[in-house]
């Protein structure tokens, strides 16, 4: 009689490297000669290179092995925020076709008006999530100057220079 204590394995891998991107899967209780067919599983953040494998079951070196390549459809958002308010100081930025677990770093931008209050950031592109914020504070060393004027004629003598804060109403 035909053996039916055999077993067989099947792998998910990274194509062109050994990397596992799900667990093993073993089968046990298979009978010697008998066709078993398996189709790859969904991995999160990876395309199937193949979807179907079939072998006959032998005494050893059972396997089936399926590949994945990383997904490169993923994208990314940079918001460039006012601290402790959330106001947009600039447009968002998308950045699109990029790869899973890439390794991102972005760089704050230069905002009239605005500090930046961190200047880099860096994050790994994951399915969904993804999203890169810098913080800007309103500039508090705006110069200005009050200047007075006695019969449309400037007294040089009265003018006073002060600093403000960025898009503060001044009312004096």
């Amino acid at each position: 009689t035909k053996r039916t204590d055999l077993s067989y394995t099947v792998k998910y891998l990274e194509q062109g490297t050994n990397i596992e991107v799900s667990e093993n899967k073993t089968v046990i209780g298979q009978t010697f000669k008998a066709e078993i067919s398996e189709s790859a599983i969904e991995v999160e953040g990876y395309d199937k290179v193949n979807t179907e494998e079939s072998i006959i079951v032998e005494v050893s070196g059972n396997e089936i092995i399926f590949y994945y390549t990383k997904r490169t459809d993923l994208s990314y958002t940079v918001k460039y925020l006012e601290q402790g308010t959330n106001n947009e100081v600039a447009e968002n930025k998308t950045v699109t076709n990029q790869t899973f677990k890439a390794e991102i770093n972005e760089y704050a931008i230069e905002v009239d008006g605005y500090n930046k209050v961190n200047t880099e950031e860096s994050i790994i592109v994951e399915v969904s999530g993804n999203e890169i914020i810098f913080y800007y504070t309103k500039r508090t060393d705006i110069k200005y100057t009050v200047e007075y004027y006695y019969n449309d004629v400037l007294d040089s003598s009265k003018t006073e220079e002060y600093e403000g804060t960025y898009l503060e109403e001044i009312s004096n």
